[in-house]
């Protein structure tokens, strides 16, 4: 049944976002190299019911991305292509945001923890030889 409403959908499309279509129909990713319009033009003929239950859309538009990234490559090795500030945009100096919750992240919850540890561990070891010391006053006093 998907298969017979994704057909009738993308015989509406133009033929290289049907072929971009069948590309991913075949084994759900896109195989074939084609002209980023067809991408585009394959994205909006995707089926509205098969919007709701497939990832085509996705992998198509990652599809896009990598055509259009390897043609910026392509094109910039070839240097058929005079680079202008539309397309590489001056790099703007910016904080890096730092992530906490990361695996590599500074564990800021655990320092905080072995810290007042610590303090609790030498409050103890203090109060522990105060005690001791008055013990020992005490004892010498009552022998004399």
């Amino acid at each position: 049944m998907a298969a017979v409403v994704f057909v009738a959908t993308a015989n509406g499309a133009s033929p290289c976002a049907k072929d971009v279509l069948f590309d991913w129909y075949d084994n759900g990713r896109i195989d074939g190299l084609y002209a980023l319009h067809c991408y585009e033009e394959a994205i909006d003929a995707v089926p509205p019911d098969l919007r709701d239950y497939a990832d085509a859309e996705e992998v198509i538009a990652r599809a896009l991305q990598d055509a259009a990234r390897e043609k910026g490559a392509h094109e910039r090795m070839s240097g058929s292509k005079t680079p202008s500030a539309v397309e590489y945009p001056p790099k703007q100096e910016v904080a890096p945001t730092v992530n906490t919750s990361a695996p590599s992240a500074f564990p800021v919850p655990l320092v905080v923890l072995g810290c007042m540890s610590l303090v609790l561990l030498s409050a103890g070891l203090f109060g522990y030889l105060t005690r001791r010391r008055r013990e020992a006053g005490m004892g010498d006093s009552n022998e004399g």
